[in-house]
This record gives structure tokens, sequence and C-alpha cells, in this order.
């Protein structure tokens, strides 16, 4: 009895709510299914099969991550302390999977550099060489006294706080997914397969090519099935994330809302623009929410001892200097224009740009390709945020050089980890957007659909006017500045026939 009313920390409550619905691909579990039949496991507790599509559908969602996108069938880590808190004997569930050649361990656990990771077997993949169906699976059957099952988006712990956002994830929310299943089909053919007799040849990997429509069927049928999931966590970048945050750009134009079509407002260079509005409150000692947040983030202790090198760093004549004309040129939307003049990019024989990235998940240096001058300073400012101090990146060794005093604020607000910086700033558009913005126009025009993708706002054609004049004036009275703000339709015509790919890698 004390267990099941026991009070648990938020973190904990996070960690033990999970959703009741999944998609599985039905190939997978139609084969799972079957081995079951021939191959019982042969388990310390009795076997509850959802456990097995909760890992395959654990292991897709992770796959289709940002980070993860660019290597299709990537190798994934689950973690443990998760899998455990459902079935202790998790570990069963996972053997049982590579057995049975669903599954493979890519890559073996490392003490203090990475956990286990699994990805598809080659098998798995053929299933997936023609478009594949999706089936709805509830997991209810994984309830007990340590995990809650959210039933719908409304069940979910976040629901309550964040209504004028979510109360819109409804039946009127739909895509037109036989038209989206066909552009999918179309699309990998016309840009990854083209026809030499009576053979079709693969610009890319086969597998590859399979995992990218898997993933991209998920994609869509999460909205068709209406599986509608929100997670917002206040320890991490206290983002809102839902079935539409990832959502591919070129599927957008198959979306409606009460069967009208959708356009979004985007907050243009969000995180420049947040960047001013911290580094100024910070100058000025004018929020105090700014300095809960940096202790938030950083910890009381850290920020003890941060934030008065901190100040007296950005008190400094030579850091106004740059700091004034950096704000001017995000303000006025050019930074990156300007940075252009800074660091003068040199043209490739090929007509574009290039630069070497370090890929994460290879643990190799690759050279990258940008089509214009623009993208390839955006991504340089960007990982200057973000990147490790010691980066030897050629572009961020240039701008310590050209604006010093500025990236020596950016080195002490990334120098116990430099993730903690991007935690700020996503904190801080979150409190704008979600919190605050969103908020706002919600109370004024309750009838509006409402949908946040991070920076960005979107609603139904019929609110398009206001919402653009609405999202200028309440992202200004929140931080002081007025921002750059940019529409996006969400119809066909900028998504016709061709994926937006801001970066390639060079092969």
């Amino acid at each position: 009895m004390k267990k099941k009313t026991r009070k648990l920390k938020k973190t904990q409550k996070d960690r033990e709510r999970m959703q009741n619905l999944g998609l599985i691909p039905s190939s997978i579990k139609k084969y799972i299914d079957a081995m079951i039949v021939i191959y019982p496991p042969k388990f310390r507790y009795n076997c509850r099969v959802e456990f097995f599509y909760y890992i395959i559908i654990t292991i897709i969602k992770r796959q289709n991550t940002f980070e993860n996108k660019p290597l299709a069938n990537a190798p994934v880590a689950l973690n443990a302390t998760i899998l455990k808190g459902i079935i202790s004997n998790y570990e069963e569930y996972l053997r049982w999977l590579v057995e049975m050649e669903v599954i493979e361990l890519a890559v073996n656990y490392s003490a203090g550099h990475h956990s286990n990771k699994y990805c598809f077997t080659d098998f798995i993949l053929m299933s997936f060489e023609k478009v594949p169906e999706l089936e709805k699976v509830e997991m209810k059957a994984l309830e007990s006294d340590n995990i809650i099952v959210e039933r719908s988006i409304e069940d979910s712990d976040i629901y309550k706080e964040n209504k004028h956002l979510l109360k819109w994830f409804n039946d009127k929310l739909e895509i037109d997914f036989d038209g989206a299943l066909n552009f999918i089909d179309n699309y990998i053919n016309e840009k990854y397969t083209y026809v030499s007799g009576d053979y079709r040849i693969y610009s890319i990997e086969p597998e590859k090519v399979a995992c990218k429509r898997m993933h991209w069927v998920n994609h869509i049928s999460k909205l068709h099935h209406k599986v509608f999931t929100a997670t917002r966590n206040e320890e991490s970048d206290f983002r809102l994330h839902t079935v539409l945050t990832n959502f591919k750009k070129i599927f957008k134009p198959f979306v409606t809302y009460d069967s009208k079509k959708l356009v979004a407002f985007d907050l243009k260079s969000s995180q420049p623009y947040f960047l001013v509005y911290l580094i100024s409150n910070l100058s000025s000692n004018r929020s105090r929410y700014v300095d809960r947040l940096c202790r938030k983030v950083y910890g009381v202790r850290l920020c003890t001892f941060m934030l008065p090198i901190l100040k007296e760093t950005l008190s400094g004549k030579g850091f106004a200097e740059e700091f004034f004309q950096l704000q001017k040129w995000v303000l006025e939307g050019r930074l990156y224009e300007n940075l252009a003049l800074i660091l003068k990019p040199e043209k490739c024989f090929t007509g574009g740009f290039n630069n070497v990235v370090f890929i994460k998940e290879l643990k190799i240096k690759h050279p990258v390709s940008f089509d214009t001058e623009r993208e390839l300073l955006k991504s340089v400012f960007i990982r200057a945020l973000f990147c490790k101090n010691d980066s030897t990146d050629e572009y961020y060794l240039r701008l310590k050089e050209e604006l010093p005093n500025f990236m020596r604020v950016l080195e002490i607000l990334k120098e116990e980890d430099n993730a903690h910086l991007s935690r700020l700033l996503q904190n801080i558009e979150s409190r704008c957007i979600i919190d605050y913005v969103t908020k706002k126009i919600a109370k004024e025009y309750p009838e509006m659909p409402l949908f946040t993708i991070h920076d960005s706002i979107a609603t139904t054609v019929d609110f398009e006017a206001v919402l653009g004049e609405l999202m200028v004036r309440y992202v200004e009275e929140f931080t002081g500045f007025k921002p750059k703000v940019a529409k996006e339709s969400w119809d066909f015509e900028p998504c016709t026939g061709q994926e937006t790919e801001p970066k390639r890698l060079i092969k």
C-alpha cells in the first residue's frame, strides 16, 4: 500500500510514465508473434509480448532523432534504468530479440564511454523494401505499481499546464495518409534509385533506403493513427515535444486542421536572438528570471563562481564594442552576411563552400558541403555556441581571433559542460514561445488553433494575419527586442519534389 501511495520526485515521475499507444511495423510484429509460438521465451517470469513491441518502438524512435537521422539504421542506446523500471529481467527480452535476428548488438558496452547499442538486422530491413504497414499496439499490459500508462494526451502530466496548445491534438488534426505514402515511394525512387535495363540501381545502400522508408512511414503514421504524445522536461531543454516537433518539411503540405491548411511563423536566427536577450540581461542585471534560470541549469555551486567572472568580462570595454556590433547584426537579420565579411570563406571548385565537422556517432572528421555562404556561416556560428571550448575547427579559431571578448563569454558559459549554453537558450526560447507568447494569443483568440515547433508557431490559414502580427508583438514584449519573423506556408509549392537539405557529406 505504501508503494502505491508513495510520493515520487518529478524526475521519477518522468521516468516511470509511458504512453499507452505505439506504432510498430506489421512485418516485425507478425514475425515476433510467430517466433514466440515456435520458440517460446524461457524467462524467469511470464513473458509479456508488449515489452518486445516497446523495445522495437523505442529503437525506431531513437533512430529518428536529429543526430541519428543521417545514419539511417543507426545503433542506439536503450536506457537500462527505464527498461528495468518496466521489466526487471529486460536483458532476457533483448537477448531473445537478438537470437531471433530482429535486432543486433552493434556496439558493446564500454565503462565510462557508452552503453550497449542496438540496431535492426539486415533480415528485418529487407521487409522495408516496399512501403511498410504500421500497426497500432497498446501498452497497458505493462502498467504496474511503478509504471503509469497514459491512455491519451489528456492524461499526460503536462497537459493541464500546456492545455492551450495540447487541446488541438484531436480528431480534427489530420494527414492525407495515402497522398503522403505515394509521395514517399515516388520521392525515394526518384532520389535514391534509377533503372538500368530490368534492374533498379540504388545511389546509396539498399538497407539505408529501406530504413529511411520505414522511418518516414512511422513519421506520418503517428498523425494518421492519432498516436498523440507530449513531453516537456524541466530538467533538460523544457521544450514541448509533440508529434509535430520533428515533422519533416516535405510532409507538412499533407497536414490539415479541420480540413484547413496550416501556416507557420518562424523566429529567424532564434538562437542568436535569444543569446542577445541572455547577455543583455546578464550585463544589466535586469532579469531575476535569467539569474534563476542560470542557477537551475548550472547549479548554485557553479553559478557562485561563474557569474562574478562572467559579469566582470561583460563589463569590459572590448566586449561592449564587439557585442554592440553583433547585437545590431542579429536584430537587423544580417548576422551571417556580416560574419562572412569577417571570416571571408573561400568557394571550392564545385561552387559551394566546404567545412570539416566531427561526426560524433562515427568518431571521424568529415568534410561537409554547403550550397551558399549563408548556410556555411550559420553552421559555423551555431557550432561556436555549442561546441567544446577546445575545438580545433578552423572557423572557430578564426572567430576567437576576430571576436576574442565575445568568444570568451561563450567559453565561460560552456566551461563546465558545453551543453549548458544550449540548455540555457532552449529554456529561454521555451519560456518565451510556450509560456508567454502562445498563452497571450490563446487568451485573446481562444478559437485559434495553435501548434508549436520550438521557435515556430503554426495555425490555420484563416488566422494567418493575426498570428503573424501577434507573434512579433508578444516576442518583443517578452525580450525587449523586435524580432524578425518569417512565414512558412505548409503548402506544396515550397516543398514539391525536393527535401530541404542544408548540408551534405562530401563523398
